[in-house]
């Protein structure tokens, strides 16, 4: 197994940027664990069940917000159960929790994809179309490949819900070294995935945090008391699927871009289909983008 060289995440400074939209919220990085949304979802069925818990130093009864972090996620998940394959400084992983209770819920993925896209990129900096595109309902792109994923999780927390966002990013072009993990990653992103440092030259996993965990908490705030309608916008601009023949289960048509309430909108010859989430997986057709088959989980 391959040593993990641990990084500086400047947890302090982030600390204090952060508290100062999210109070109570607690920072952690761990340098390894198998998937960070399920680490925070069973703190809080643990809590839940007893009143208390054991868990990476935190308090007991502890319910308050928390940026988990790890250097190395060894069984990172993505939608349908599908993996998500990371390596050590090669890639960010990490997930927040926090009591949210919006009126809504519909399109929450979608206006995260745009947090992070507009945090990395920013839309007042573009003199052409972004580099940075969206593919409904979580998957997050650069340069016509797959940079990372979103995955988004709710528990009962008390009279509430918590909600635990899972983030993974690919930071540098994974390399195989001797580590079995690292040389199956490898060869799932030489198929032909984006990593960060294409568009951000020099860019880590500290660095690409900092820009991304304050863009994410705001836009959490701020979409409990708005929902995803004042998202649209900024979804549109980046909206990879937009006037594309694509595929949703068993539905096939052109996208039309995607509802106030964030669904998928197809056009077929039966007429205008709204797609809404669950168990769906979205493919650009093949003849119309061949770079579309995407295997690892989103």
């Amino acid at each position: 197994m391959t040593a993990i060289k641990h990084q500086n995440w400047n947890t302090e400074s982030l600390y204090g940027v952060l508290q100062r939209l999210l109070p109570g919220i607690s920072i952690e990085v761990l340098a390894r664990c198998e998937s960070t949304n399920s680490a925070l979802l069973e703190r809080v069925k643990s809590e839940s069940r007893s009143g208390e818990r054991q868990s990476y130093g935190r308090r007991a009864h502890d319910m308050q917000p928390c940026l988990l972090v790890a250097e190395h996620q060894t069984h990172g998940r993505g939608r349908l159960g599908r993996a998500w394959l990371s390596a050590p400084d090669n890639s960010l992983t990490f997930s927040l929790a926090l009591n949210l209770s919006p009126s809504d819920w519909s399109g929450l993925s979608l206006a995260v994809g745009c947090a992070i896209a507009d945090a990395i990129e920013p839309a007042d900096k573009l003199n052409s179309p972004p580099r940075l595109t969206l593919k409904w309902p979580n998957d997050i792109w650069l340069d016509g490949r797959k940079l990372g994923g979103i995955l988004i999780e709710t528990v009962t927390a008390g009279e509430g819900r918590m909600v635990v966002i899972g983030v993974g990013l690919n930071i540098s072009e994974l390399s195989a070294g001797t580590d079995s993990e690292a040389q199956d990653s490898a060869a799932l992103f030489n198929t032909g995935f984006a990593a960060l440092n294409e568009l951000l030259p020099n860019c880590t996993a500290p660095s690409a945090l900092a820009l991304i965990a304050p863009a994410l908490v705001q836009c959490l705030l701020d979409f409990q008391q708005n929902g995803f309608a004042p998202w649209s916008a900024a979804y549109a601009r980046r909206d990879l699927t937009l006037g594309r023949n694509v595929t949703a289960g068993n539905v096939e048509g052109i996208s039309r871009g995607v509802s106030a309430q964030g669904e998928l909108l197809l056009q077929t010859p039966q007429g205008l289909v709204a797609i809404s989430g669950g168990e769906v997986s979205v493919r650009l057709a093949a003849a119309t983008d061949s770079s579309a088959c995407v295997r690892q989980g989103s």
